[in-house]
């Protein structure tokens, strides 16, 4: 059995004090390290520990470090927020922040859930929840700060191809695409799979508040236009003049 010192991993994982790793499971077949995560107990008179206020047990999958996936698995003590905390994650969320900012990142790169799953070695299932929990607003986007990434995470390499570039689509920084998607600019729209992606948009920007993921949105629009310029003209040459 591989031995692995709690103080190390811990370091590894850029876990900071009072936090520390009480105990870890490493299944190499599997290539999954599980490690539980509590905060040190209080010491009182001589040196006796205080127990801790019972808490609820979160848990989140984080970055790799190599070929091996780690799960969190973190007691929280009463009434404690972990926003800000980059390897903790949202309330019912399947990834810490970290790790979800290396898939939100993949998913403004135009990258599809299936290929998501394969760069990061991720269960489709995970990442269905958390672009469904972007696509309702429940959670949002954005980078935890550097200090909070385990040195041994590569940072992901680009994977999607390529989108390519249009003179005769508006550039993605256009004030027109906001408007198209807020509804205040409207299109006679010949295409029925630019009806169908305007009506769901729409409907998503209605619940999304958060700037990052209203932004992943309007990507998404604009990737479309540029991918489907030949069939979009009719489309386009109004979006120019608006």
């Amino acid at each position: 059995m591989i031995s692995i010192d709690k103080a190390l991993l811990r370091q590894l994982l850029l876990i900071e004090r009072p936090w520390e790793v009480r105990e870890y499971r490493l299944d190499v077949r599997r290539r999954r390290c599980d490690v539980w995560v509590s905060q040190e107990p209080e010491r009182g008179w001589f040196g006796r520990a205080k127990p801790a206020p019972a808490g609820e047990t979160a848990v989140w999958q984080h970055l790799a470090i190599g070929p091996v996936r780690f799960h969190l698995h973190v007691t929280l003590p009463l009434g404690f927020e972990s926003k800000g905390v980059g390897w903790m994650g949202e309330t019912g969320m399947p990834f810490t922040r970290a790790l979800a900012a290396r898939v939100f990142a993949l998913f403004g790169e135009g990258v599809s859930l299936q290929s998501v799953c394969t760069l990061l070695d991720l269960s489709l299932q995970d990442v269905w929840r958390y672009r469904y929990a972007l696509d309702t607003g429940r959670t949002g986007g954005g980078e935890p700060e550097a200090s909070n990434r385990p040195a041994a995470q590569a940072p992901a390499a680009p994977t999607a191809d390529p989108v390519p570039v249009s003179v005769l689509v508006p550039d993605v920084t256009d004030p027109v695409w906001l408007r198209l998607l807020d509804g205040d600019m409207s299109l006679d729209i010949k295409v029925l799979s630019l009806k169908l992606m305007l009506t769901r948009l729409r409907s998503q920007l209605d619940l999304i508040h958060d700037e990052e993921v209203r932004m992943l949105k309007l990507k998404e629009l604009h990737r479309y236009f540029v991918k489907n310029e030949r069939v979009l003209t009719h489309e386009l040459d109004q979006l120019r003049l608006g």
